[in-house]
C-alpha cells in the first residue's frame, strides 16, 4: 500500500537548492484511468515501471499499488497506446529526519510551473499526524484535480 500526502508549492519558493539534491527525470503515461494504469520511464530510459492503482477507503491518502519492472519495448508499446497527456517532471529527493524522504516534483511540458512536495509515510495516521510545511501553499492529498492520472486526462487545474 502506497501512503502519501501531496502539497502545492511554488518553485520560486521551495527553500532547498535542488541543483544540490538528488534527481529523476520522470516521464509518465496511462494506458488506463480506470483502474489506474500507468507507465513511467525513469532517467530516459534506464528504468521502465508498470504500474497499477486502486483506491482504498482512505481516499487520496493510500492507495493498494503494484508495481513491475518493464522492458524498453514494452514500455513503447504501451506508451503508443497510452489516454491523455504524457506528464514529465523531475523529481528531488531531499532526506528528512526519521527516515521519511521529501519528493519534490517540477514538472515541464504541458504541465510547466507546476510543483508539488510528497511525502510517504509508514502507515495512515503518521500521515494524518504530519504537519504541512510551512512553505508550501496548500495540501492537495484529497483534491482529485492534482492527482497525476487527473493531470494527464484532463489537464492543469484551473
Amino acid at each position: 500500500m502506497e501512503i502519501e500526502r501531496k502539497w502545492l508549492v511554488r518553485p520560486e519558493e521551495i527553500p532547498y537548492n535542488l541543483d544540490t539534491l538528488p534527481a529523476l527525470e520522470i516521464e509518465q503515461a496511462y494506458v488506463s484511468f480506470s483502474p489506474v494504469v500507468r507507465i513511467r520511464r525513469i532517467n530516459r530510459g534506464e528504468r521502465h515501471i508498470l504500474t497499477v492503482k486502486r483506491p482504498t477507503e482512505y481516499g487520496g491518502l493510500a492507495n493498494d499499488e503494484g508495481e513491475k519492472e518493464i522492458d524498453a519495448e514494452l514500455y513503447a508499446f504501451l506508451l503508443s497506446n497510452a489516454s491523455g497527456n504524457v506528464i514529465r517532471k523531475t523529481r528531488y529527493l531531499h532526506a528528512l529526519p526519521g527516515g521519511l524522504t521529501e519528493e519534490i516534483d517540477v514538472f515541464s511540458g504541458a504541465q510547466q510551473g507546476l510543483a508539488y512536495l510528497e511525502i510517504e509515510f509508514p502507515d495512515v495516521e503518521s500521515a494524518e499526524r504530519y504537519p504541512s510545511p510551512a512553505w508550501v501553499r496548500a495540501d492537495v492529498t484529497h483534491d482529485v484535480r492534482y492527482k497525476n492520472s487527473s493531470l494527464a486526462q484532463d489537464g492543469m487545474p484551473t
